[in-house]
């Protein structure tokens, strides 16, 4: 009796583990804009439905690089782009694909067959897996893996390289660049103008 006492109380106190560990899985969220529910986290999935602004969603879980992530709302699940949900974190709300590392959502790997078979029987594409079933996994997102990008504070850039400094090669001389000479412009260095006397003139010098 003692040894099916403890058992039961062993029993018990996973459950109450497993269940506390689930719950601790999920994340409430909100929607920052209106944003279409798809059956897979790419845009080319099939369209579940579209929920609209300030919605509080249940967030499952998101790809690696929190671009999409898995959701929940009474009688609907599927997957939404993660830049239309907010997350209330330190009295202000957070974009989850900057602060979905900071926050904790878990990484979730999408199995097609597993989750339409759980969610979307019914719906008529369901038949039509074939046509998903290899599609490419969501690539981590711009920063995955970094802090978010601070604001520039180096040097400002140098001057521009190459054929972009106004038309002219790199050492090129400010002027006419390009340019035809006009009519009667001589190339040759300029030389001093000789006057001559009076004498070679043909005029008497004067008196």
């Amino acid at each position: 009796m003692k040894k099916l006492l403890n058992m039961s109380i062993g029993v018990g106190v996973a459950a109450l583990f497993c269940l506390s560990g689930g719950a601790s899985a999920q994340q409430a969220a909100f929607t920052s804009a209106p944003v279409d529910v798809f059956a897979g986290p790419a845009p080319d999935y099939p369209v579940v439905s579209q929920l609209p602004q300030g919605l509080q969603v249940t967030i499952y879980g998101c790809v690696a690089g929190y671009t999409w992530c898995d959701v929940a709302v009474p009688n609907l699940r599927g997957w939404v782009d993660a830049s239309a949900l907010s997350y209330p974190y330190q009295g202000s709300n957070v974009p989850i694909p900057t602060y979905g590392a900071t926050i904790g959502l878990p990484i979730v790997a999408f199995s097609l067959g597993a989750y339409w078979g759980n969610y979307y029987h019914g719906q008529p594409w369901y038949r039509d897996q074939g046509r998903w079933i290899n599609h490419e996994a969501p690539r981590p997102g711009p920063g995955y893996g970094h802090p978010p990008p601070q604001p520039y504070g180096g040097h400002p850039p140098g001057p521009p390289r190459g054929n972009e400094g106004n038309g002219r090669p790199p050492g090129a001389p400010q002027g006419n660049y390009g340019r035809a000479p006009g009519p009667g412009v001589n190339h040759e260095e300029a030389r001093p103008e000789h006057r001559g006397s009076a004498e070679e003139h043909g005029h008497p010098p004067p008196q």
